[in-house]
């Protein structure tokens, strides 16, 4: 039995190792997706996702303005770029800020920082 379970792992590990050693470089020009539809201007109605926890409800409230930031690709890039500034106008529920762009633009992918805390901003508010 025990020389089967080890027969078993050793398959499982042998099979995984080509998967995982093919990678690809990260792309010089930014995707489509994320061309001129996906781009909001001064005006537009953002939600910011948090994590809920105290340090952040802390460090943002109603009315602060956080600044925002783009990352492409986000986990490859190391330098960041400031693209514009939100204003957070409301909350809805535990996790997440309404908020208005006041300056610049922002995305949806973009982060919006204040101080130590972030806000991931996820989608537009359509107006009605």
């Amino acid at each position: 039995m025990r020389r089967l379970l080890i027969i078993l792992v050793a398959f499982q590990v042998t099979m995984a190792a080509p998967l995982m050693a093919v990678s690809y470089p990260p792309s010089v020009q930014e995707p489509t997706y994320l061309k001129d539809d996906a781009v909001l201007r001064v005006g537009a109605r953002v939600h910011l996702f948090h994590s809920g926890t105290p340090d952040v409800r802390s460090l943002i409230k109603v009315g602060n303005v956080l600044t925002v930031y783009h990352e492409y690709p986000p986990d490859l890039w190391t330098q960041t770029s400031q693209t514009g500034k939100i204003k957070v106008t409301g909350t809805i529920g535990d996790y997440y800020f309404d908020g208005e762009i006041i300056e610049g633009l922002a995305q949806p992918g973009n982060l919006a920082i204040k101080d130590n805390a972030a806000c991931l901003i996820t989608t537009r508010i359509k107006e009605r």
